[in-house]
């Protein structure tokens, strides 16, 4: 699967991604996991990113998300500790075959309280240490 498609084979994302894995945090609300009976019900899913870009993250993750539903997300990266909060909104899954877990694609979007202009910096120092040029794509 190229970086830069949907597991469909469509390509929704205008900006280049980066193949990168950092642990992600995602904070699972009952109305995104489509259960009536957990519509309160918090939890934290621990994953993985698979790539990432300035505005949207591919991850693995075990839990079944509802597509539309947004998300607190912590990324930490275990190469500075660095930790970013953000929000991100789920717009796609697949399942991943012979697995019990998912392909999940975040939209990323500015909200108050989150560091989303600081994982923009980060992902574009991410991009200079691969030696990509942000502007061939």
């Amino acid at each position: 699967m190229s970086t830069r498609d949907k597991p469909n084979g469509s390509n929704v994302r205008s900006e280049l991604r980066l193949p990168h894995s950092e642990t992600l945090y995602v904070e699972l609300f009952g109305a995104g996991l489509g259960d009536a009976d957990h519509i309160l019900a918090t939890s934290l899913s621990v994953s993985e990113t698979v790539d990432v870009s300035a505005n949207g993250l591919q991850v693995r993750i075990k839990d079944v998300l509802q597509a539309g539903t947004i998300h607190r997300l912590s990324v930490i990266r275990e190469k500075t500790g660095e930790r970013f909060d953000l929000m991100g909104e789920v717009k796609w899954q697949k399942r991943l075959p012979g697995s019990s877990g998912y392909m999940t694609g975040f939209a990323l979007f500015e909200s108050d309280g989150t560091s989303i202009a600081e994982w923009k910096l980060a992902v574009a120092g991410m991009l200079q240490e691969e030696g990509v040029d942000k502007n061939c794509c």
